[in-house]
């Protein structure tokens, strides 16, 4: 529906009057006028392409006779001119700001790599991720564009890979509390799901900080972060829900297919620790029961450190198998979404069959089997909704 039949709409309505509607359409006449006067010339465009080519050329080819400090200062100025051009293209509305300001955030990256190199500053490890990370995240808060939550995304996740094996406490601490910051400032959706990412990443990352070598650090990452939705609203725990679940349910096919494939003898397994977990795992169950029953599932995951002493790994492969039914179970009896659980489903089916009946049982006569559990499970599904819709009249 175009804006003439929206108007038309409107005024039928009684929303609007016929001088509102005069007003509204010679604004919208007016606005391809105004762009037409803010459209940079094709030529000029094209003139100042071929100058920037010429001189880009002219530096690269003599940028080993250019002093150090010129080096610099020239890389710091293109940064600047990036900047003011975005400011100019958002207030003039010519080009392309959101471009201009990523080649200015490229162009500082450039700056320190240029600075340090120049006058042998040490930038190994994460100070260059460290500065992008940072930098990005201002951009996120001043322009709230999704492709600046990308980048600080990208460069946080090169903070935690690149500074293994190496990082210290107080740096993963810095990076926890820097993302926690992002984390309940944002008003960003992106900026949500990514900071909430680079929290789940920062767990695993305990294995090259902590002394403790815990095989279960992913886990008590995800029962610390569950605790995180206690202090945001209502949205933020509905974007995230999805996440939460996928994490669950991707750490136990993940301790599955170790369980099944490899010898955990090296691994640090105590039963203290496996305790604790379960001890922690019902604590989480208990807690989104009261708070936000749809992640009661999570709490499953308490159990796998006792389920890891049993080396058939049978009982890993029950869980997953009866938690993957008994999810799409409760998920079609409540009419939600299933594509979630579907997936889940396919994907513990694999590593049963790849761990189980790779050379036991033929493919198709596995998934033959799983296809009729299915069949079971929507049949007492369509069951039950019928028992449900005949108490109900």
């Amino acid at each position: 529906m175009n804006i003439e039949q929206k108007l038309d709409q409107w005024r039928n309505e009684g929303l609007l009057d016929q001088a509102a509607v005069d007003r509204i359409n010679d604004y919208e006449n007016r606005r391809p006028e105004e762009r037409k006067k803010n459209k940079v010339p094709l030529l000029l465009l094209i003139g100042l392409i071929f100058l920037s080519l010429a001189v880009f050329s002219f530096i690269a080819a003599n940028w080993q006779a250019v002093p150090d400090l010129l080096k610099t200062g020239f890389i710091v100025t293109l940064m600047w001119i990036f900047y003011i051009l975005a400011y100019f293209a958002e207030r003039k509305q010519f080009g392309w700001p959101v471009f201009f300001r990523v080649i200015g955030l490229a162009m500082f990256m450039a700056s320190i790599i240029v600075t340090a190199q120049a006058f042998h500053f040490p930038a190994s490890n994460s100070i260059l991720p460290w500065a992008m990370f940072i930098a990005a995240a201002f951009h996120v808060f001043y322009w709230k564009n999704t492709i600046f939550s990308i980048i600080s995304f990208f460069f946080g996740i090169i903070i935690l890979t690149s500074s293994i094996p190496v990082m210290s406490w107080m740096e993963w601490i810095l990076f926890v509390a820097a993302v926690l910051l992002l984390f309940f400032t944002s008003r960003q959706k992106e900026m949500t799901v990514f900071s909430w990412l680079l929290l789940f990443a920062a767990g695993p990352a305990l294995w090259a900080v902590a002394a403790y070598n815990s095989p279960f650090w992913p886990i008590w990452t995800l029962f610390a972060l569950v605790l995180l939705l206690l202090f945001i609203p209502s949205g933020k725990i509905r974007l995230l829900s999805p996440f939460y679940m996928a994490a669950g349910g991707g750490l136990l096919v993940i301790y599955l297919a170790v369980r099944g494939e490899t010898d955990l003898s090296l691994v640090n397994l105590n039963w203290a620790e496996a305790l604790a977990l379960a001890a922690a795992g019902a604590a989480v169950a208990a807690l989104a029961f009261y708070k936000f029953r749809q992640l009661m599932w999570i709490g499953l995951l308490g159990g796998i450190g006792l389920m890891l002493f049993d080396d058939t790994a049978l009982l890993l492969a029950v869980t997953a198998e009866l938690s993957a039914l008994a999810y799409l179970f409760t998920a079609q009896r409540q009419n939600k979404t299933l594509g979630l659980g579907f997936v889940y489903f396919i994907l513990v089916q694999f590593v049963i069959y790849v761990i189980y009946a790779w050379d036991r049982l033929d493919m198709s006569l596995f998934f033959l089997i799983g296809a009729l559990l299915l069949f079971a499970l929507s049949g007492a599904a369509w069951w039950f909704n019928r028992k449900k819709e005949g108490a109900a009249a």
